[in-house]
C-alpha cells in the first residue's frame, strides 16, 4: 500500500504562500474596483494635494485664474451701506456691481447668492428692486449672466419671479448643488443635469465657462483645486461697492477685464462644505489678494474664522470653472491599468509579508505606501488620480490578514513541531523544520543520514559504586547525557533516544543536512571536550568519583526514517544497517582502545580539518563484507606533533602488516604499542601472523565479535 504522505505531499511553503498572496490581491483588486468603495480612489487626492504643493507650488499663480469672486464676507456686513441694511435690501448695490463688471469687460458673470423674495411690493419698499432687475437684464441680454438655483430635498430654491422674468426665463438660471462622495466631501463637479422630460442641461459653473466661450466637458469631471493663498481673487463686495461710488473705474476694469466674475458668500457657517482641497486651505492668509480700492482689509472680518476643514461654495464653484478653463482635468486611472496596478502591489506585498516578520513588514509596508503616495502626488501634477487610499487601505488589510494567518495557520503549526520536537531536537534544527513543515513527513522514507551512537565508559562500575544511592546515580547519568545532549544539539543534531547511558543522534533526519558527517564529527569532540570540562568541574570535585569516559561510533549511510510503532503509540525514529553499524562501531572502540569511530563514508566526506586515522577493514557481528572504519583523532589545528608523529609511523607500520610483511609490522608496532593502544592490538596481530600466516587471499579484514 502506498504511502500517503509520498504520494500527496502538501505543497511547498512557498507555492501555497503565492497561491494565497494572489488569491487575496484578486479580491482586494476587486475590492478597490467596485462601486461601493470606488469613492476612495478620489479621497487620495485630499492628502496629495498638500504634498504637490508642498513639492510644485500652486497650480497656477492668482493672477491667472479664469475667475474672481466678488465676495458677501464678513466684513461687508460692517461697513455702510450693508451694516444697517438687511440683505433682502441690497439688491441696488447689486445691480451697480453687475454693471460695473459689464462695464469693466467681464466675459460672464455669475451669481451663487439666490433672493427668492424681494422687498419691492407695495406694502413695503415698491420700486426697491428696478435697478436690480434693470441690471440683470442688460447682462442677460449681453449673454454674460447666470443666475443660480438651490435644488432642496422636496423643492428648489430659485429666484423670484420678478429676477426670472427679468433673465428671460430659465435660460439663464442654473442649479448651484455640488456632488458629494459617500463621506460628504466635494471632490468631483456636475456637468449636466439631466431633464425629466429627456436631454441634459449644463451645471453652473459649467454654463459660465461655456458663456465665456470655452470648451465644456458633457461628462462630470474631477475638480482640480488651486492651492497657495489668494489663489482665486477675493475681492469684498464693500470694496467693490465703495469703489464704484467713488467712480474708479481703471481699477474695476483691472479687476474683472477677461474674467468670470463670481458674487457670492464666503461667511463662516454659510454655505460651506468639506471638499478635496480640506487639507491644503488658506483661507487665513489674505496676503495675496489684490490691493483693495477703497475700503482697508479688516483680517479679522475679510476672511472667515470658522472652520478650516471647509470652505465657501462659491470656491468650489470657482475650481470648478478654473479647472474646465484651464483644462486641467484630472483623469483616473483607466480600469484596466488600475486594476493591473492594484494586482501587482498586492501580490507583492503579499509575498513581501510572508517573508517578512512583522515588524520588519510593518516597517517595509510603511516604506512601500509611503513610495506610493509620493508617486501618487508626482502622478497628480501630471493630472492623473492615482487609488493611492485604497492601496495603502488594502496594504492594511494584506498586512493584518496575512499575518494573522501566519500567526494562526504557519506558526500554529510551527508552534506544533517546536513543542514536538523541543526535547529531541537543537533549538536551530526546531527553527528550520519549523519554518519548512512539509519536510516531515509521516510514515516512512529512505534517507542518507549520519547515525551517532555513545556509551559511558564505566558504567557498570558506576552503577555498583552507587547502588545504594540511585538518586544520586540518576543525577549523575542525566548531567552526563545533558552535556552530551548539549553538543549534539549545539551540532543541529536531532536525539532520536536515550538507552540507559547511551545515546543515539541523527544528522540529515528529520531535515536534510548537507554537512551531517562534519557536524557529525565536531559534536563527537565537542561531547568528549565538554565530558573533560564536566569531569573536572563537577564529577571528581561534587560527585566525588571517578572522571566519566565516553565512547563513540559513527557511521554514514542510507536508511529508513519516519514514524514506527504501534497504532497506539509512534515514534519518529532511523533503522537499517548503518544505524547497526554505528552501534558496532561504538562498542568497538572498546577492542581497539580508541575514544571516536567512524565509518569509511562518513571519513570520506570529513576533509582535511579533521585527522583522521584508518585502523581496520572490519567485519561487524551478522555481516560479511569488510568495512573501512577511522579513528577520529581531532581537529587537524588542534593535534599536537608528537601525536602527528605517532600516527606516521603507525600508517608506516601498517603499510607493512598489509604488505605481509608482519615481522617488520610487528618490530614498528611495539615500538607505539606502550603509547597507542591500537598499535598494541596489531602487534600481537603482526606477531600472529608472523608465526601462523593468513591464507593466500587475505584482503586485511577483522571479524570483530562484539555486542
Amino acid at each position: 500500500m502506498p504511502n500517503p504522505d509520498r504520494t500527496a505531499r502538501p505543497p511547498r511553503p512557498w507555492l501555497r504562500r503565492a497561491g494565497l498572496s494572489t488569491a487575496l490581491a484578486a479580491l482586494l483588486t476587486l475590492a478597490i474596483l467596485s462601486g461601493p468603495l470606488g469613492f476612495l480612489a478620489r479621497a487620495g487626492i485630499d492628502f496629495a494635494l498638500p504634498l504637490r504643493h508642498a513639492l510644485f507650488g500652486p497650480l497656477f499663480p492668482p493672477e491667472a485664474s479664469d475667475v474672481v469672486l466678488v465676495a458677501i464676507d464678513e466684513q461687508t456686513y460692517h461697513v455702510a451701506p450693508f451694516d444697517q441694511t438687511p440683505k433682502v435690501a441690497w439688491t441696488p448695490h447689486l445691480a451697480r456691481v453687475i454693471d460695473a463688471a459689464l462695464a469693466g469687460g467681464a466675459k460672464a458673470i455669475g451669481l451663487d447668492v439666490v433672493f427668492p423674495v424681494t422687498l419691492d411690493r407695495p406694502d413695503l419698499l415698491r420700486g426697491r428692486d428696478r435697478p436690480f432687475l434693470i441690471s440683470l437684464r442688460k447682462a442677460a441680454d449681453a449673454g454674460r449672466l447666470v443666475l443660480g438655483e438651490a435644488k432642496l430635498s422636496r423643492e428648489v430654491l430659485r429666484p423670484h419671479a420678478a429676477q426670472r422674468l427679468a433673465v428671460r426665463g430659465d435660460d439663464n438660471i442654473r442649479l448651484l448643488n455640488l456632488a458629494f462622495d459617500d463621506d460628504d466631501v466635494v471632490r468631483s463637479y456636475i456637468a449636466r443635469y439631466p431633464l425629466e422630460g429627456g436631454g441634459s442641461v449644463t451645471s453652473f459653473g459649467t454654463e459660465l465657462a461655456a458663456r465665456a466661450g470655452f470648451p465644456v466637458p458633457d461628462r462630470d469631471f474631477l475638480i482640480n483645486f488651486n492651492t497657495g493663498p489668494g489663489d482665486v481673487p477675493t475681492y469684498s463686495l464693500g470694496d467693490i461697492n465703495a469703489c464704484i461710488e467713488a467712480g474708479d473705474g481703471d481699477y474695476l476694469a483691472r479687476a474683472f477685464a477677461g474674467k468670470i466674475v463670481l458674487i457670492g458668500e464666503t461667511l463662516d457657517i454659510e454655505d460651506r462644505f468639506r471638499s478635496t482641497k480640506r487639507l491644503a486651505l488658506t483661507e487665513g492668509d489674505a496676503s495675496r489678494d489684490p490691493p483693495r480700492c477703497r475700503v482697508a482689509a479688516d483680517p479679522e472680518r475679510f476672511r472667515p474664522l470658522g472652520s478650516r476643514s471647509s470652505m465657501p461654495g462659491v470656491l468650489i464653484h470657482a475650481a470648478a470653472i478654473n479647472t474646465i478653463t484651464k483644462g486641467a482635468w484630472l483623469l483616473p486611472l483607466p480600469l484596466p491599468v488600475e486594476a493591473a496596478v492594484a494586482f501587482s502591489w498586492f501580490v507583492l506585498l503579499g509575498l513581501g509579508f510572508f517573508a517578512l516578520k512583522p515588524a520588519v513588514g510593518a516597517l517595509t509596508g510603511l516604506a512601500a505606501i509611503a513610495l506610493v503616495f509620493l508617486g501618487a502626488v508626482f502622478a497628480l501634477e501630471g493630472g492623473i488620480v492615482v487609488p493611492v487610499l485604497p492601496l495603502a487601505g488594502g496594504a492594511i488589510v494584506l498586512f493584518a490578514g496575512l499575518y494573522a494567518y501566519r500567526f494562526v495557520i504557519e506558526d500554529g503549526g510551527r508552534r506544533r513541531i517546536q513543542h514536538a520536537f523541543r526535547h529531541y531536537l537543537a533549538p536551530a534544527l526546531v527553527d528550520r523544520l519549523a519554518e519548512d513543515a512539509g519536510a516531515l513527513r509521516l510514515g516512512g522514507e529512505r534517507r542518507q543520514v549520519t547515525i551517532f551512537f555513545s556509551d559511558m565508559v564505566g558504567f557498570t562500575s558506576l552503577s555498583e559504586r552507587l547502588a545504594a544511592d540511585p538518586e544520586r546515580f540518576v543525577e549523575v547519568v542525566n548531567q552526563y547525557l545533558t552535556v552530551l545532549t548539549q553538543a549534539i544539539e549545539a551540532r543541529e543534531g536531532y536525539v532520536d533516544k536515550y538507552i540507559g547511558d547511551a545515546v543515539m543522534a541523527v544528522w540529515g533526519a528529520p531535515l536534510n543536512q548537507d554537512e551531517a558527517e562534519r557536524l557529525a564529527a565536531e559534536a563527537a569532540l565537542d561531547a568528549r571536550a565538554a565530558l573533560d570540562r564536566f569531569n573536572a568541574e563537577v564529577v571528581v570535585p561534587v560527585f566525588g568519583l571517578k572522571p566519566l569516559g565516553t565512547r563513540i561510533g559513527i557511521a554514514s549511510g542510507e536508511a529508513v526514517v519516519g514514524n514506527m510503532g504501534s497504532r497506539t503509540r509512534l515514534n519518529y525514529t532511523v533503522t537499517g544497517d548503518v544505524v547497526n553499524l554505528a552501534s558496532r562501531l561504538e562498542g568497538a572502540n572498546n577492542h581497539y582502545g580508541t575514544h571516536v569511530i567512524v565509518s569509511g563514508p562518513t571519513a570520506a566526506k570529513l576533509g582535511p580539518e579533521f585527522l583522521l586515522r584508518a585502523i581496520d577493514q572490519l567485519v561487524v557481528k551478522g555481516k560479511t563484507r569488510p568495512v573501512p572504519i577511522f579513528e577520529l583523532v581531532g581537529r587537524a589545528a588542534e593535534v599536537g606533533a608528537e601525536r602527528k608523529a605517532l600516527i606516521e609511523r603507525f600508517r608506516a607500520a601498517l603499510a607493512l602488516y598489509h604488505d605481509r610483511d608482519f615481522a617488520a609490522a610487528a618490530a614498528g608496532f611495539a615500538e607505539l604499542a606502550p603509547a597507542d593502544p591500537v598499535s598494541a592490538l596489531y602487534r600481537e596481530r603482526a606477531e600472529r601472523y608472523r608465526d601462523t600466516p593468513p591464507p593466500a587471499d587475505w584482503d586485511g579484514r577483522y571479524t570483530l565479535e562484539t555486542k
